[in-house]
């Protein structure tokens, strides 16, 4: 078995290298939120939402299944495509570093979504902050958006509009 092991180390070697950049390759695929999901359906989805020239005011939606404003709020998260880095289960012991944000206070949002199951369970916790996208709970995992930023100030003005709507 060690001569084996000897004779096609080099195989073995290229072999396992091939696999992780194929898994990489796979893993940082655009994906929507259903894939965040693992494919399931929210129950229920809970979203806040603030303009940053205005954190006192937050917009609260509560939505539930089978309502037409949780199809058309989900319908609106399914149409970015986040990446996901491959490094990220490296990335959640290392500390957040520091970036320099261009905000424009009128125009800037936060948002959090949760989306539960039947029940009542988590299913994803996504997150935006100005620029940058992330899931989990902490804020740990980032995601990556092609014109992120812009994105989520078209997102973030269309969930606070719905939800001054709802009051």
């Amino acid at each position: 078995m060690k001569a084996y092991l000897q004779q096609y180390r080099t195989v073995i070697r290229r072999g396992i290298l091939i696999l992780a950049a194929v898994w990489c390759l796979w893993y940082a695929r655009p994906v929507d939120i259903y894939d965040l999901m693992g494919c399931e359906e929210p129950a229920y989805l809970s979203v806040t939402v603030w303009r940053q020239a205005d954190l006192d005011h937050p917009g609260n939606l509560e939505l539930t299944a089978g309502e037409p404003e949780m199809d058309i709020v989900l319908k609106r998260f399914a149409e970015l495509r986040f990446h996901r880095n491959p490094l990220e289960v490296v990335l959640r012991f290392l500390p957040q570093g520091t970036r320099i944000r261009k905000v424009e206070v009128e125009k800037d949002y936060q948002i959090y979504l949760f989306a539960y199951d039947q029940r009542e369970n988590p299913v994803l916790y996504l997150n935006f902050y100005i620029t940058d996208w992330h899931r989990g709970l902490r804020r740990e995992l980032p995601l990556y958006l092609v014109h992120g930023q812009e994105k989520g100030r078209e997102l973030g003005a269309f969930l606070l509009e719905m939800a001054q709507m709802e009051r």
